[in-house]
């Protein structure tokens, strides 16, 4: 018994092997918590990667929301495009993820699709607020937000399922939100104030209202031929009919008039904050603008020989032809006909006529009314040429069905200028389309050295277009907060720049805008970006 009891202890009190013991004890647990902490891993990457797919299919998608007729149909394109052509992860058939999961979307098949796409008009203001379906988009011009929901994706685990479960997967989603973005470059540092905003205005809901009156009125053509004249102003409260001007790349009239003359501002403008620049501007702005024409005063009196302030090649605009080229060259000095630019027995300018009914700043003319056919006379000397036969050669007509009554101001000038028989025709004050050249006029390069494809036309301008009343009523049209502009439009100049007393005003006529029911021949000075917001 003793020697029992001895090798009891002895074996007892023997510590040899117990690192052994304890390890085999705990070896299951410990490779049970490697394999949870592997499948923690391979969820976290599998989320990550999944979370780039859709932050760049929503990215893609955002990008194309440009408020045009079709934006969604391309948003749907570029999507299906990068989810199933692109390469991902591990490569292989679309997206794919590693080697677990594979993303596709057809936007005419749910099912066969592992995410879903909606179309947004807003989101919540806090990333914690849920989006509701009274923020999809029901139509392409809404769209501003790509939104790109995976689908659960179930991701089979490693880590052994305890006795009476009987799933072996995780599922893992993820969800992006972006937003089209647009700005401008190169641009006229103008804005200038919806038509079609209610004077006074203050609503956020009458806002949104004239946002929509001003792209469906040029979707259907109603802006067509229209004689827009704007009046700037140092009111407190501008609204329709008025314009203003843009930050550029320094202070000053000067500077603002060098940006006007070139269209080289030196920044680019973004359409949801635009920078607006206040003070008086009269006099140099003008003068800068109306180099466009070949009229070179005040601080540019002696720029005439530079190909940056060169004319436009067809400057017919009623323009006075005596007192030599100081004057002819000089200011702005039209014929007239008691207070209206343009006389029928001597000479007219471009979308002469007009009848025009007043606007809160302006005015703009009731109907493409212009006097299209007293015009061609007065300026070519015979029967003006069909609709057909002017738009032919160029329409800006922006309707995919019907046809104007007659041409604009625009596509007739067009037409002139695919004809340097009717350039180089006088009117009978002896004015010609064709700038002057030499003493004070234009004696800069050749005006063939510069292309209309390459340099633009120097009659067109291009500017952002805002609900003034809103903005003013919410403190944005001050020069130190940031205006949202509705839109960036295309403009003809159909004559220059006017001084009238205290006023200036610009006459012109739109001929292209962005978003819905744009013909697209802005895109050339979009930079259009997309930015993810959730």
């Amino acid at each position: 018994m003793p020697m029992l009891r001895k090798a009891i202890k002895s074996f007892w009190d023997d510590r040899r092997g117990y690192v052994i013991a304890l390890t085999l004890i705990s070896m299951p647990l410990l490779l049970g918590f490697s394999l949870l902490v592997i499948d923690v891993g391979r969820g976290n990457n599998l989320h990550t990667d999944l979370q780039n797919a859709v932050d760049a299919m929503a990215l893609a998608g955002a990008r194309e929301l440009d408020g045009r007729d079709d934006a969604i149909t391309r948003a749907d394109a570029a999507i299906e495009a990068l989810a199933n052509g692109a390469t991902f992860g591990g490569g292989g058939t679309g997206m794919s993820l590693g080697s677990y999961i594979t993303v596709a979307y057809d936007a005419d098949d749910d099912a066969a699709s592992t995410v879903t796409v909606t179309y947004l008009k807003e989101i919540p203001a806090s990333d914690d607020d849920v989006i509701t379906a009274a923020m999809v988009a029901t139509t392409a011009s809404e769209a501003s937000y790509a939104r790109v929901v995976a689908k659960d994706q179930a991701m089979t685990t490693i880590f052994p399922l305890p006795v009476g479960f009987n799933r072996d997967t995780i599922n893992v989603s993820a969800e992006a939100v972006a937003v089209y973005r647009a700005s401008a470059c190169d641009v006229t540092p103008i804005y200038i104030c919806n038509p079609f905003e209610p004077p006074g205005n203050t609503s956020a809901a009458a806002n949104e209202q004239a946002i929509e009156a001003l792209h469906t009125n040029f979707a259907t053509g109603n802006l067509y031929g229209r004689q827009i004249e704007l009046h700037s102003t140092s009111s407190s409260a501008p609204g329709p009919g008025n314009f203003g001007f843009l930050g550029t790349y320094g202070n000053g009239a000067n500077v603002l008039a060098e940006a006007l003359a070139t269209g080289s501002p030196g920044v680019c403008y973004k359409q949801h904050a635009l920078e607006t620049k206040t003070g008086a501007m009269a006099g140099p702005v003008e003068a800068g603008l109306n180099t466009r024409f070949g009229f070179y005063s005040g601080s540019f009196g002696s720029a005439h020989d530079n190909g940056r302030y060169r004319p436009a090649r067809n400057v017919r605009s009623a323009q006075t032809q005596t007192g030599g080229a100081n004057k002819i060259c000089g200011d702005y000095n039209p014929v007239m006909a008691g207070s209206t630019v343009g006389d029928t027995t001597r000479a007219v300018p471009l979308g002469y006529g007009a009848s025009m009914t007043s606007l809160a700043g302006g005015k703009i003319s009731s109907g493409n009314n212009w006097q299209y056919g007293t015009y061609w006379n007065v300026a070519q000397g015979t029967a003006a040429p069909s609709v057909g036969t002017i738009l032919s050669n160029y329409s800006s007509y922006p309707s995919s069905t019907g046809s104007p009554s007659q041409p604009s101001a625009y596509d007739v000038y067009r037409y002139e200028l695919n004809n340097s028989t009717l350039i180089n025709h006088a009117s009978a004050n002896g004015e010609t389309g064709a700038p002057l050249t030499g003493g004070q006029c234009y004696t800069g390069p050749d005006l063939s050295n510069y292309t209309s494809g390459d340099y633009g036309d120097r009659r067109e301008i291009f500017a952002a277009i805002v609900n003034c009343g809103y903005e003013n009523a919410v403190g944005h049209l001050n020069g130190h907060k940031e205006t949202q502009a509705v839109a960036f439009a295309r403009m003809f100049l159909t004559k220059p720049a006017i001084k009238d007393g205290g006023q200036r005003y610009l006459s012109l006529e739109m001929i292209d805008i962005t978003g819905k029911g744009g013909r697209g021949t802005l895109d050339e000075f979009l930079r259009e970006e997309a930015e993810l917001v959730r």
